[in-house]
């Protein structure tokens, strides 16, 4: 750079003193003639001895000293010295093009002779392209710029209104904004100041940095699987890792738009987070996510259980979750535990088990680990539980671990086989005195059968009536032998309505039989049952039910005739809900008809006067069994 200064000043300096460098041979300047003119900028006047700005006026101005006449100077432009053709007498122009100029002067007069007098100088125009830099929006308050141009030897950098400052090439510089948006570079040429390129641009500043949110760490073999809360495009993120150090490396690159990411051959164990920064101070504007940590899960089959175990640097709520074909359970695991025993297998069957973790707002998930269950010991006898329902149906209940099928059996004779842990028993009739008695038996995948359970005896109850008009009843009834046999048990008497509800409830003090004195007089059927509880277990027996007979008592005669004494038929008798009564007279027409005890009649056939005579009468009920009940007879009507 240097040395081509020297050598572009030697021939310049050659042009101020009238030297002649050949040009193609054209022509020659005259010698020792006092020709001279200068270049000046015309914005500011400043003598410009070498160099010109393109697209920047210069003015032209003759310093010889002689009283010429501007009218007979002339000059032209041109990459060599013009010996002809002067026609131009402008002292301004604007240059346009880079490179050597040659600017020639014509002096015409007495002195110049025909051709005048010739004077050249060479001068260099330097072009002012706009320079160019990189922007980068950092934290709030600042902004980095990089003058990347290589047109300039100088440059200074402007944030918004702010004061010019020298700026570097190539080099990142950090700026305060005070609020400003814009960013104005400004390039210069040591040798030439004039001649300066400008260049404004703008950036958006930076929002307000947030934490970042590591939300959930899943692991499939060897690639962890990453997601995150809303992340801020304008800043960087890195994916880092715990190191033995105590610090941290970075592992991965995010980009500010992902919601998630996949890291293959991830270091596992390992506690990761996920650090925020800009682009210019990523030691200032650091802002890093809670941690969060791999689970490694481990599992193995032992003996009918399948034992798992894992290990985390992190803390929280644990949650197993086992997956066997189409089922899926969770087991919530105490905090702190390293160790899980699940004894609810089949053998045979492969069970997949995942660990999550949930610590803050993240929750972290371990790989998938598939057990196989082998064989282990018998399934331990399940426990039965049996009551009546109000369908006189034997309803058995099976607690028992595992899901292997169940045998339930009645009086030692099996009943069924299923995998159901409820069943209903229909196909019986309950009678006081035959033995009803349930067991039940487990069997798992791989054979093994279990023990029969303890054998369950609900109550069977009868009742019938101690009184020939069931004024009163007797209950008598088996024991209930439940699964606890140790477990005493107490007995209650439950009289229901026709719906079932419970109209009242009686202690029994001792024994299995019950003399009830008064049963509900407005019931025809009288219904039963009885409540047994042994310990924590409640049975119930069959519904017994007691019909009493539906009764109607219509007099022989009566009398309407007025006096107050027997003037109307009125039906009286027992349970009578549901009835039709008809008197029919002897031409064996219906004169009266009644479905309520409350209708009566007065003797007349519509509004004619009573007509003594016999009349036929027939009553029809349907009782609360379903029984149809009919009885006729006769009555006289007297006056």
């Amino acid at each position: 750079m240097v040395n081509h200064l020297l050598v572009f000043l030697l021939i310049l300096s050659a042009g101020l003193l009238g030297w002649q460098v050949p040009v193609q041979g054209q022509c020659a300047p005259t010698p020792n003639s006092g020709a001279c003119f200068k270049a000046y900028d015309a914005a500011t006047g400043q003598e410009l001895p070498f160099y010109l700005c393109a697209n920047r006026p210069v003015r032209l101005r003759d310093c010889s000293g002689k009283n010429l006449d501007p009218a007979q100077i002339y000059y032209q432009r041109g990459a060599a010295i013009t010996c002809s053709g002067f026609t131009d007498t402008a002292t301004t122009f604007t240059p346009t093009v880079a490179g050597v100029l040659v600017i020639t002067q014509n002096t015409q007069g007495p002195q110049g002779g025909s051709q005048g007098i010739i004077y050249s100088r060479n001068f260099e125009v330097k072009t002012t392209p706009e320079p160019t830099f990189t922007l980068t929006a950092c934290a709030p308050g600042f902004v980095e710029v990089t003058v990347t141009d290589t047109h300039y030897d100088q440059y200074v950098v402007q944030v918004g209104a702010g004061p010019p400052v020298p700026a570097p090439r190539n080099a990142p510089v950090i700026y305060p904004t005070n609020g400003a948006s814009t960013v104005t570079v400004t390039g210069r040429y040591a040798i030439a100041s004039l001649c300066a390129g400008v260049s404004t641009r703008t950036f958006t500043p930076l929002p307000a940095p947030r934490q970042p949110v590591l939300t959930r760490l899943s692991v499939e073999g060897s690639t962890a699987q990453f997601q995150f809360g809303p992340l801020q495009p304008e800043y960087q993120y890195r994916l880092q890792v715990a190191d033995a150090a105590g610090g941290y490396r970075t592992v991965a690159t995010v980009p500010g738009t992902a919601a998630s990411f996949a890291l293959s051959n991830a270091t596992l164990p390992g506690c990761y987070r996920l650090l925020l920064q800009d682009a210019c101070q990523p030691a200032v504007a650091s802002s890093p996510s809670a941690t969060v940590c791999s689970v490694s899960l481990t599992g193995t089959s032992l003996s009918g259980r399948n034992q798992l175990s894992w290990s985390t640097g992190s803390t929280g709520t644990f949650t197993l979750t086992r997956t066997d074909g189409s089922n899926t359970v969770q087991l919530p695991l105490p905090a702190g535990a390293t160790r899980y025993e699940d004894p609810d297998v089949a053998c045979g069957t492969t069970y997949r088990y995942r660990l999550s973790l949930a610590t803050g707002a993240a929750t972290s998930v371990s790989n998938e680990v598939a057990v196989t269950a082998t064989a282990g010991p018998a399934p331990v006898a399940p426990r039965l539980t049996a009551s009546f329902t109000l369908r006189n149906q034997v309803e058995l209940r099976v607690t028992a671990p595992g899901t292997g099928p169940l045998t339930y059996l009645r009086n030692g004779s099996p009943l069924a086989t299923t995998a159901a842990r409820s069943f209903l028993d229909s196909l019986i009739s309950p009678t006081l005195g035959a033995e009803l008695c349930y067991t039940v038996r487990q069997q798992d995948a791989c054979g093994n059968r279990s023990d029969e359970s303890a054998s369950v005896c609900p109550v069977v109850l009868e009742a019938r009536p101690e009184a020939a008009d069931a004024s009163t009843i007797r209950l008598n009834w088996t024991a209930l032998r439940g699964p606890d046999a140790t477990a005493p048990v107490s007995y209650r008497v439950l009289v229901l309505s026709a719906t079932n509800t419970v109209l009242s409830s009686r202690p029994v003090a001792s024994g299995l039989t019950y003399l009830d004195l008064q049963p509900p007089p407005d019931q025809q059927v009288v219904r039963y049952r009885i409540e047994a509880t042994a310990g924590a277990f409640i049975s119930y027996s069959n519904v017994a039910a007691v019909a009493r007979r539906v009764q109607v008592f219509v007099p022989t005669a009566f009398t309407p005739n007025g006096d107050g004494l027997n003037d109307v038929l009125e039906l009286k008798g027992r349970y009578l809900d549901n009835f039709r009564f008809t008197i029919i007279d002897r031409n064996g027409q219906p004169v009266f008809k009644a479905t309520s005890r409350t209708q009566t009649w007065d003797g007349r056939i519509g509004t004619a006067a009573p007509v003594p005579g016999a009349y036929v009468w027939r009553f029809e009920s349907t009782d609360q069994l379903g029984n149809r009940v009919v009885q006729s007879g006769t009555i006289t009507l007297l006056r």
